[in-house]
């Protein structure tokens, strides 16, 4: 995986939804833990795990409770797009501090070529709803990485080049 999970380690999965990265995860072995602030995904993540080593949480990803480096690994997805830029940063800052070794974010890909920009968030605002696409589609994500303090690894877009996957380091003290 490119996460860089290993079997036995604890994951958050924010901004889980209905929870499926979650669920695979746990499906490894992992132990995890899935949050969300909306009440009626998570009441969905739990229907199709009973019994499996998961923990769901109700909470603001922008002020998580938990201690600081208490997760393994972390993943974001599909999430980012949908908030203004200020709040990304305040959830990968908050990401980067219960984070110890690596943050995996899923989010759309955006084209290269600053011309294909309004055509593409017409199109992404067909498929995705989201209020904040016409600025995603113009932000430079790896610099709001920068910004919210982790080291940017990795990025790969995927086959189709609908997805971008970013792999983060947050201890950007021991780079």
């Amino acid at each position: 995986m490119l996460s860089g999970w290993h079997s036995g380690e604890k994951v958050l999965d924010l901004c889980t939804g209905t929870g499926e990265l979650a669920l695979a995860f746990a499906r490894q072995g992992a132990e995890v833990v899935g949050v969300d602030i909306a009440r009626g995904m998570l009441k969905r993540a739990q229907t199709k795990s009973p019994g499996s080593n998961l923990t769901w949480v109700e909470m603001d990803a922008t002020e998580l409770s938990f201690e600081a480096k208490s997760f393994d690994i972390s993943l974001i997805s599909l999430a980012l797009h949908h908030m203004p830029k200020a709040v990304q940063l305040r959830v990968l800052r908050e990401l980067r501090r219960v984070t110890r070794k690596r943050i995996v974010i899923i989010e759309p890909h955006t084209p290269v070529n600053p011309r294909l920009f309004t055509l593409w968030a017409i199109i992404a605002s067909l498929l995705d709803e989201s209020e904040y696409m016409h600025e995603w589609v113009r932000q430079d994500f790896t610099n709001t990485c920068h910004t919210a303090g982790l080291k940017v690894n990795f990025v790969q877009v995927t086959s189709i080049g609908l997805h971008r996957i970013t792999l983060c380091n947050p201890n950007t003290d021991r780079i």
